[in-house]
């Protein structure tokens, strides 16, 4: 039983990483994602054979990389946002010209 559980949790996890790998989003969107694909990673990690213990720790630590690079991204996302908004802000036309 434990082992068909880990197998499951394996294939779900292959399948959600090619799901969020196909997804256009804009970060950090896929953060939650990326947690829940670690979390399906504990178990394999926990009741399956060596094999499976294997993978469970590479796609734990797989998903943990992913969801602290989707993280940063959105941070350097949200900065250049608010970059891009302040210049704008200060530089843009009027935008209703008075007619003569």
């Amino acid at each position: 039983m434990k082992q068909s559980i880990a197998r499951i949790a394996t294939v779900v996890w292959v399948i959600g990483l090619v799901l969020t790998s196909l997804m256009l989003s804009v970060p950090p969107a896929n953060v939650p994602l990326y947690i829940g694909l670690a979390c399906i990673a504990i178990f394999p990690l926990v009741l399956g054979s060596l094999r499976y213990k294997i993978f469970g720790v590479v796609a734990l630590a797989f998903s943990l990389l992913l969801a602290i690079g989707e993280h940063n991204a959105g941070i350097i996302h949200k900065e250049k946002m608010d970059h891009l908004r302040q210049y704008l802000a200060t530089n843009a036309p009027p935008t209703n010209p008075q007619k003569p």
